[in-house]
């Protein structure tokens, strides 16, 4: 397996370029798309697709410019295009400018198995930070690559548009933790972490939370 993290944009948001010798997919493009692009050929890897976990500014900045770079379809939940469309007045709210918003060319359902080159990557539905989230999960390799759903000592904040603390405590608690403790946890912010080491420490998930 072949992963690589970009940590880009003003909100040092982290994509994950996936794959093995036969293709790749990027994960989340949040900003900088030439940075992404020039990570990519060092790997080597044929772009295949373009996964979303959510779709805040931060997660899919760099998505049209790529998928056109690329000629390679966009994919998220059904539920997480309506904030898509949205990207404008979201870029607004926040002194910012955003430019094309990226077509979606296919939903993924919750517990779809996709194919990344020879890799199979389960989707996991995990609501509550926003709408339509999803973590991508492959299980022989022990990674799951969070979103914004689960950080190293944290979870995702829900005060903005459809979030909820107890949605999202909900699939962490059905969707995180049902996964091996050697898990490995790779977020949309901030360091890696293990499942086991959120189970034991993280203060959002301990006895009487959730």
């Amino acid at each position: 397996m072949i992963l690589e993290t970009l940590t880009v944009g003003p909100f040092q948001e982290n994509c994950y370029v996936i794959g093995d010798r036969e293709a790749g997919a990027i994960i989340d493009p949040g900003d900088e798309a030439t940075r992404i692009a020039l990570a990519v050929e060092q790997t080597g890897l044929e772009i295949g697709q373009i996964l979303v976990t959510h779709a805040h500014i931060d997660h899919v900045g760099a998505v049209a410019a790529l998928a056109d770079e690329y000629a390679c379809p966009v994919l998220m939940h059904a539920e997480a295009e309506p904030m898509l469309r949205q990207l404008p007045t979201q870029a607004m709210t926040m002194g910012l400018r955003f430019g094309k918003v990226p077509d979606v060319d296919r939903y993924i359902e919750d517990d779809e198995l996709l194919e990344v080159g020879g890799l199979k990557v389960s989707a996991l539905y995990t609501p509550g930070h926003a709408p339509g989230h999803l973590a991508f999960y492959v299980e022989d390799d022990g990674v799951v690559v969070a979103g914004d759903a689960l950080f190293a000592g944290s979870v995702g904040r829900t005060d903005l548009f459809g979030g909820e603390m107890a949605v999202l405590l909900r699939s962490i608690n059905e969707r995180f933790l049902t996964l091996p403790d050697e898990t490995r946890v790779y977020p949309g912010h901030g360091p890696p972490t293990t499942i086991g080491d959120e189970r034991a420490h993280n203060p959002f998930l301990q006895e009487g939370l959730l």
